[in-house]
């Protein structure tokens, strides 16, 4: 395959390149709380994963930035491990990458989310560096571009993915199994007390849910439509199907993007 992810490539790897390249992704992900079985890093995970795939199938047009790994999730900082940008320094980090790379002559930007509540954050960013950096920026979350009617041929439980539930745990079955543990996916109900149904959600969005967890002294917790129980249908060839329509819809996105979207 080829390079296409810049924390792999050597600077003159990416001189070769840089004639053809029309566009750099910057994935955008979280550092939080995914259930007792998924890694904290499930959304950074993801959208790093679609966006490479994305990339090679339209080398040499695009390169993908190091991931903003750590994501807006003020939300999730009760569970031990999880961190939080503040809104102001998720836009000006984002606006520094865009900054660094056209000065390399990089005119397009696709802020590639894997993180719900990032999608506003990144909005604005986006605004501002359009503005800002006289440059033409995209933001959008991967899972908006998968075709509906494919993924309901696959996805058993909800229309839409959620939060660690049977579409993100399929995901990362495939793309990292290493870093699962499966073997502690009783603990959402046994250890944690969860119990009762996610509220429904409109589809393309992801939610939170206030869920009530028995150990120390019923505290309300948040965490997200792992209530359903969809992560019970989770597996790795899912989490394959489900990654192959994200890169295709995401590829379809960036193909028009660069076609239609002149830069100067």
């Amino acid at each position: 395959m080829p390079k296409v992810f810049l924390p792999e490539m050597s600077f003159a790897e990416v001189e070769d390149m840089l004639g053809q390249v029309q566009l750099a992704i910057i994935p955008t992900g979280s550092n939080e709380g995914h259930g007792p079985h998924l890694p904290l890093k499930v959304d950074a995970a993801t959208s790093t994963y679609v966006a490479c795939k994305a990339a090679e199938a339209l080398y040499p047009q695009v390169l993908v930035t190091p991931c903003l790994a750590v994501g807006h999730s003020p939300q999730h900082l009760e569970f031990p491990g999880s961190m939080t940008l503040r809104w102001e320094t998720q836009v000006r980090v984002l606006m520094d990458y865009c900054s660094s790379l056209k000065g390399y002559g990089i005119r397009r930007f696709a802020l590639l989310n894997g993180h719900g509540n990032n999608m506003a954050v990144n909005a604005q960013a986006a605004r501002q560096i359009t503005e800002e950096l006289g440059v033409r920026v995209a933001s959008f979350a991967y899972w908006e571009t998968i075709d509906r009617e494919a993924i309901t041929k696959i996805n058993e439980g909800r229309h839409y993915p959620g939060h660690a539930d049977e579409f993100e745990t399929s995901m990362i079955l495939h793309i990292c199994p290493e870093h699962t543990r499966m073997d502690r996916l009783h603990e959402i109900e046994d250890k944690y007390g969860l119990h009762g149904p996610g509220p429904q959600v409109p589809p393309g969005h992801q939610f939170l849910a206030s869920t009530t967890f028995t150990q120390r002294g019923l505290r309300q917790r948040l965490l997200c439509d792992v209530a359903a129980e969809n992560y019970k249908l989770a597996s790795a060839e899912k989490g394959a199907q489900f990654a192959a329509l994200a890169v295709e819809g995401v590829v379809r996105y960036l193909k028009d993007f660069i076609e239609k979207v002149p830069v100067n």
